[in-house]
């Protein structure tokens, strides 16, 4: 997750840029501290922008190979070899094309799955 802190902070400001000012203004004439700010007019305004950088981080955290690869190479004991470390090894190392195969398809399933969730919770359209 730290390897992806830059791109998701400009995601995030660029968010918080498109929030227009007069929603911060309507909630304090309305009475909103801080909080009551944030609660109810930032975190609606960013749901698209929250949902987008869960999305990616989580595909991008799931796909990680080359940080890893270049400072352990899997060592000690394979400890720090992510799922598509394991799966390059397999195809690509011990020539098991089906068993590899196999296994990215469990992952993209189970990617599927935690993307479908993460729409299902931040992906209502209702408040923007």
């Amino acid at each position: 997750v730290w390897w992806t802190l830059g791109f998701n902070t400009i995601i995030y400001l660029a968010g918080l840029q498109g929030i227009p000012r007069d929603l911060y203004e309507a909630a304090r004439v309305d009475g909103a501290n801080n909080w009551q700010a944030f609660r109810n007019v930032t975190l609606p305004q960013l749901r698209p922008v929250i949902l987008f950088v869960t999305t990616v981080t989580i595909l991008a955290s799931a796909n990680v190979f080359g940080q890893p690869y270049l400072i352990t190479q899997g060592a000690p004991s394979g400890d720090t070899r992510s799922a598509i470390m394991y799966i390059t090894d397999e195809g690509l190392g011990r020539f098991r094309m089906g068993s590899a195969a196999a296994m990215s398809i469990i992952l993209a399933a189970a990617l599927a799955i935690i993307g479908g969730l993460n729409f299902r919770f931040l992906g209502r359209g209702d408040d923007y």
